[in-house]
C-alpha cells in the first residue's frame, strides 16, 4: 500500500485552522483594497511639495497688478500654491485640497478642481463642491525687497480678504 504524504505547498501549519486562515485572508484583502482609499500612496503621488519656509516667486507686484483680474500664476512645483490677481490686489492660495491633501489643478472656467475626489473651489478658495468641506487656505504675500519679487510664506495663513495692492 502506497504512503501518501501531503504536498509541502498545500499543507497548512497544524496550528492554523481553516477558519483562522480564511479570516486572516479576508482581513489582508480588505486592508489591501482600502490602501487606495486615501491613506495610501495615491494621495502622496498627487501631492506637491509643501514648504515651511517662504518661497520667492518670479513675479513682481507691479507686473502682476498690470494683468487682468483672474490671472493665476502656478507655483505648485515650488511651493504648492497659486498667486492670483483680482480687482482688489494679489493673494496667494494653497494648492492643497482640504479633503485629503491632494494637489488641485490649475483653474478651469474659474474653478480649482481636485483630481482625486472631485472637490471644487472658486478662485477665492471657497469650497463649491465636496467632499471637501473647508476652503483653501490663503497665505501671506510680501515683496522680498521694495519693487522686487513676491514672497509667499506658507507658514503664515492670512484672512481670505487679505491682499497685496
Amino acid at each position: 500500500m502506497p504512503i501518501h504524504e501531503p504536498h509541502p505547498s498545500t499543507s497548512l501549519d497544524p496550528g492554523v485552522d481553516r477558519r483562522d486562515f480564511c479570516l486572516g485572508s479576508l482581513v489582508a484583502g480588505l486592508a489591501l483594497a482600502c490602501s487606495g482609499c486615501g491613506g495610501g500612496s495615491t494621495v502622496a503621488a498627487e501631492s506637491g511639495p509643501v514648504p515651511t519656509l517662504p518661497v520667492t516667486t518670479t513675479d513682481t507686484r507691479a507686473a502682476l497688478l498690470a494683468t487682468p483680474d483672474g490671472t493665476t500664476r502656478d507655483y505648485r512645483n515650488q511651493g504648492s500654491f497659486f498667486l492670483v490677481k483680482d480687482a482688489t490686489g494679489i493673494y496667494a492660495i494653497t494648492a492643497i485640497c482640504t479633503h485629503l491633501g491632494c494637489t488641485v489643478g490649475v483653474p478651469v472656467s474659474g474653478h480649482f478642481l481636485c483630481p482625486c475626489h472631485g472637490s471644487q473651489y472658486d478662485l477665492g478658495g471657497a469650497n463649491l463642491v465636496g467632499p471637501a468641506a473647508l476652503p483653501l487656505a490663503h497665505l501671506e504675500v510680501t515683496e522680498a525687497t521694495p519693487g522686487g519679487f513676491l514672497t509667499v510664506n506658507p507658514a503664515r495663513p492670512v484672512a481670505a480678504a487679505a491682499r497685496l495692492s
